[in-house]
């Protein structure tokens, strides 16, 4: 016999911070957000993890970087809302010589490096 309104799920929230506590947070955008599912790999996990992803729509777009995150460790599932910045940064500068020959001039060039950050929307 089924369950006549279909399975039902209650949750509790604790320690929630909101968007407006956040010193610094980002403003969400319109894209349709990413979804991570972390640690889900029990039976059950499997079965919590399909109904989180009932939430959300099944077409992100990765234009928007926005991404949310869902964490299972103990029985308690975390919750972060968050989007990811890639910034590139000047390294250290790296010598070059060119392929014309051996008296050619050794150059100092800056290498760049991106990496990637996080920016906390709540």
């Amino acid at each position: 016999m089924g369950v006549p309104d279909g399975p039902t799920a209650h949750f509790k929230l604790s320690k929630l911070v909101l968007r407006k506590d956040i010193k610094n947070h980002g403003n969400p955008t319109s894209h349709k957000p990413e979804l991570v599912l972390n640690n889900f790999t029990t039976r059950l996990g499997h079965r919590v993890g399909r109904l989180i992803q009932s939430l959300f729509p099944q077409d992100p777009n990765f234009r928007g970087r926005r991404v949310v995150t869902f964490h299972n460790q103990r029985d308690f599932i975390f919750f972060r809302h968050h989007r990811y910045i890639f910034e590139t940064k000047e390294n250290k500068l790296v010598e070059c010589r060119s392929k014309k020959g051996k008296d050619s001039k050794e150059e100092k060039v800056p290498k760049e490096k991106t990496i990637a950050r996080l920016q906390v929307f709540s």
